[in-house]
């Protein structure tokens, strides 16, 4: 089954009230390998909605499919993370306070986006499909982030090593924190997650392109 079929397969059955059984979703999450196929999909739907919405589609209604895409996007780039470090379904307390807060904050910028849109919509001369480009990739990239989130969470005490990215120059957090070893939990709980926007590196982590590794040597993050 391709990857875009496992992801669909998943979320009929939840929203069919007939949940997968927790070890098969874990194993089914982690034949999709990577996020592409999720990327793919709120890419694509992140644009067709602004285009929608550019082209005479009711606020409301265009703002209420990107949260349904978005809620779909995170939850299943989330899950994938959390299956991926080993953990068991359903996520833990910690892990699904991190995750509701994540959503809801997403939520909001959404609502501003909009806002946003509103107003360059009374533009006449104003050229939308570079505009809606930019703003499809930018909400794509977070979903690498709320990956990250979810399994560094699913590996909690297991000891992970950062590491720089391939960038010249490195905010003074991130060039502090390489080569230092600390439990996944001590990492998630001072927010320093690779990729996370406004992440608690000076860097904020929107261009951070610096990993996690385990004990093995081997990139935990996307």
């Amino acid at each position: 089954m391709l990857p875009a079929e496992i992801l669909r397969s998943i979320r009929y059955r939840q929203s069919s009230g007939f949940p997968m059984p927790a070890d098969l979703k874990a194993r089914a999450l982690k034949a999709i390998e990577s996020l592409a196929p999720i990327n793919a999909e709120y890419h694509d739907a992140i644009t067709q909605v602004l285009l929608d919405y550019f082209g005479g589609s009711n606020i409301q209604t265009a703002k209420g499919a990107f949260k349904r895409a978005m809620a779909n996007a995170f939850g299943d780039a989330f899950d994938m993370g959390w299956a991926m470090g080993g953990g068991e379904f359903p996520v833990d307390a910690n892990a699904a306070d991190w995750y509701t807060a994540r959503q809801n904050a997403e939520l909001g910028y959404i609502d501003m986006l909009f806002q946003q849109a509103k107003e360059l919509k009374k533009e006449p001369d104003f050229d939308v499909l570079p505009w809606v480009n930019e703003r499809a990739d930018n909400y794509t990239s977070t979903l690498a982030a709320v990956f990250n989130a979810g399994k560094l969470l699913s590996l909690k005490n297991q000891s992970l090593t950062w590491r720089l990215g391939n960038t010249e120059k490195h905010c003074a957090t991130c060039s502090k924190l390489d080569g230092q070893k600390h439990r996944a939990s001590w990492f998630v709980s001072r927010d320093y997650i690779p990729r996370k926007p406004g992440a608690g590196m000076d860097c904020g982590g929107y261009n951070c392109d610096c990993s996690l590794e385990d004990k093995e040597g081997n990139t935990v993050t996307a």
